[in-house]
């Protein structure tokens, strides 16, 4: 199947393309926009051919051993590339399956582009699976072979357009090798900056504030966006919290970090401190749903006007968030009376909150034993339950997706997959999914997924045979304890006969030197290890008051 040529209209500044099928037009579309790989499970029709135009122009297709699990490695792609990530299934139920990733892109702001073969011709699987995505996703629609190009070009762009997100379009198999038409247009020029009016009235709250306090979040994660939140916390001379999602924007040993942000009790103490809060990036599905309890007024800086705060903030400075810092640092504004040794007191008020003593292993004692192991730079990425709250603190990130995790979605299943999306993108980083065992049992197959592909994956399994986040809940509530424990599995014997190296950590056994195995094996690796799950209550309680 030849590759056609693209020729600029002198008189539209339009891309018109030569003749060729919806399946090319889609391969050339991601390749347009960087795309290096695809997921998904065919179930013929579509994507067969979808499969092929892409690997004619060298774009690998990546068979996961689920569709959710194909969508979280895309979303996870799409946020770690900043280009579309995209995934494929079947009609009927492969398109079902795909939605608890189309879920994780949109609440996350992953850019995702979710290609579903359909609508079924007969009954048979036959739904309305552009209205089961409508929640879900930013746009929903068919691709067609009159218009393809146009449309496919659009598609892809909207998942990275403010705020990123997914879209999900049906095309059919006849559609797929139809000839295609229609053009590729010019790019939309970015958003603009907000007014004048509006960095001048901020710029004079900032003039005011003697104890700012500066929060980012996930959008701060792109381009320059790091280094213009180290900019601004410099000339404000203020402390700074990251949200899950933006851990790494500023290193996480830099001396102005404070600590993590999720809006929990532990972290009141910083936030009482400050006399004006500057959110930079941060989306509020990064906030535990819970009152706002705080005074001081806020400045919100955003790319894009939705979702609102859940407290109304005093300024609102929507539009390129890089753009708006530089025109807030025309202002020579800042006359904070922060000093290093209060924001070390924050630091460390809030690292004690988290802390936790057992004779045997924890999540706590498991991550300072991944990150004293580690040969150099780690990426983790951290499955929902209650081992997140040590991870998360411990982990130490110097970049921005040093640690990946579901945060307004909080999906379970979610660290291995992510891994394995890490360890493809970029394979010189060591992948360490942290994953309890509840989590890792409804994503187990994708362990092949990575043996497959060599991925350089080590999954590290707090094994304690129940939900424990759920467990502590329930013992919170005084109610009998059901429905949240589980019969013991040995997580090594499955990985080994998977063919991956795994080692078994009981409570005498040296956690740190196991992973110093795990590192140095290279390969799919892991680390079932036995775990105390009494202290998880009392963290929890520390955490969230």
């Amino acid at each position: 199947m030849a590759c056609p040529s693209a020729r600029r209209c002198r008189n539209t500044g339009t891309y018109e393309m030569t003749q060729t099928t919806l399946a090319m037009a889609l391969a050339q579309g991601f390749q347009r926009h960087g795309v290096k790989r695809i997921f998904g499970v065919p179930g013929g029709g579509s994507a067969l051919p979808i499969i092929d135009a892409s690997k004619e122009l060298g774009i690998e297709f990546i068979l996961a051993r689920s569709e959710s699990a194909a969508a979280i490695m895309a979303a996870v792609t799409g946020e770690l590339s900043g280009t579309p990530g995209v995934a494929l299934a079947c009609a009927g139920p492969g398109a079902a399956s795909l939605t608890n990733g189309a879920a994780y892109a949109k609440l996350e702001q992953a850019p995702l582009l979710l290609l579903t073969d359909g609508p079924a011709s007969t009954l048979h699987q036959r739904y309305d699976q552009n209205a089961l995505y409508a929640p879900i996703t930013k746009h929903q629609g068919r691709l067609t072979p009159e218009y393809g190009v146009t449309d496919v070009e659009e598609a892809l762009s909207l998942t990275c357009r403010a705020p990123m997100g997914p879209v999900q379009m049906n095309i059919n198999a006849a559609g797929a090798v139809a000839p295609a038409t229609g053009n590729i247009g010019v790019p939309r020029g970015d958003d603009p900056p907000p007014s004048d009016e509006t960095i001048a009235a901020a710029a004079a709250l900032i003039e005011k504030s003697r104890r700012p306090l500066l929060l980012v979040g996930l959008e701060a994660r792109y381009g320059a966006a790091p280094d213009w939140a180290l900019r601004l916390a410099e000339a404000l001379n203020c402390p700074v919290m990251a949200t899950y999602k933006a851990k790494g924007v500023l290193p996480d040993r830099h001396p102005r970090m404070a600590g993590m942000f999720t809006g929990a009790a532990s972290e009141f103490q910083a936030i009482d401190a400050a006399d004006l809060i500057l959110t930079f990036g941060v989306d509020p599905v990064e906030f535990i749903a819970a009152p706002w309890l705080h005074d001081a007024p806020i400045v919100e800086i955003r790319t894009a006007d939705l979702p609102r705060m859940l407290l109304q903030p005093a300024l609102r400075l929507i539009g390129p968030i890089c753009a708006t810092a530089e025109a807030l640092l025309a202002n020579d504004a800042g006359n904070s009376d922060w000093t290093s040794e209060a924001i070390e007191g924050l630091t460390k008020t809030i690292t004690d909150r988290v802390a936790v003593s057992s004779n045997s292993h924890t999540a706590h004692s498991v991550t300072r034993a991944i990150v004293e192991a580690a040969p150099g730079r780690i990426r983790a990425s951290v499955d929902a339950g209650a081992h997140m709250i040590s991870a998360m603190s411990l982990i130490d990130a110097d970049l921005p997706f040093g640690a990946l995790k579901s945060n307004g979605l909080s999906t379970m299943g979610y660290a291995l997959p992510a891994a394995i999306a890490s360890a493809l993108h970029d394979p010189e980083i060591p992948a360490v999914a942290i994953t309890g065992d509840g989590g890792l049992m409804m994503c187990l197959a994708e362990l092949t997924t990575a043996a497959e592909h060599g991925c350089g994956v080590i999954t590290v399994v707090l094994n304690d045979s129940a939900l424990s986040l759920i467990d502590v809940k329930q013992q919170v509530q005084k109610l009998d304890r059901t429905g949240v424990t589980f019969a013991p599995v040995d997580f090594a014997a499955i990985a080994q006969a998977m063919d991956i190296a795994a080692w078994k950590v009981g409570p005498g056994d040296d956690m740190t030197e196991a992973m110093r195995s795990a590192y140095a094996h290279g390969g799919p690796a892991l680390i079932d290890v036995t775990i105390d799950a009494s202290v998880y209550k009392e963290q929890v309680a520390a955490l969230r008051g």
